[in-house]
């Protein structure tokens, strides 16, 4: 079981710094790729079909900064459970990335966390208690 993060971008890593710490801490296993939709989708598609065939469980945080669109696109295209982490970046800080994430079309379920500095904590620890539902 682990935390599959996904960014659209290198520049987004360090935005997940205080999570990925919650998720140390906790002894939960992570791994962080960045994909892209707009540069390479094909890549990113491969991926999750590559992660859902392995049969690992595992929980989804995509990344949304100007790329709003990557939660959305996770979670159409994989079975497994997507947690939208919106970037405050960008003309709109990031609250064009949040309402792409809650306004994502019907049978595209992705779900959120807020627009504020803690953040990448609460969607570390949620996808931290999704795993521990899944292990029992």
């Amino acid at each position: 079981m682990k935390a599959v993060i996904i960014y659209e971008t290198e520049e987004d890593i360090h935005f997940l710094k205080a999570g990925k710490d919650y998720l140390k801490e906790q002894g939960v296993h992570y791994e962080e790729h960045v994909l892209s939709v707009h540069r390479d989708l094909t890549e990113l598609i491969g991926f999750l079909d590559k992660l859902e065939k392995s049969g690992e469980k595992a929980v989804i945080l995509a990344v949304a900064s100007l790329s709003a669109a990557l939660p959305g696109v996770v979670a159409a295209n994989s079975v497994l459970p997507c947690i939208g982490v919106p970037v405050p970046a960008g003309p709109l800080n990031g609250l064009d990335a949040l309402l792409a994430i809650s306004q994502a079309p019907g049978e595209v379920p992705v779900t959120s966390v807020g627009l504020h500095s803690q953040a990448p904590l609460n969607a570390c620890m949620f996808a931290h208690r999704i795993l521990k539902l899944i292990e029992n």
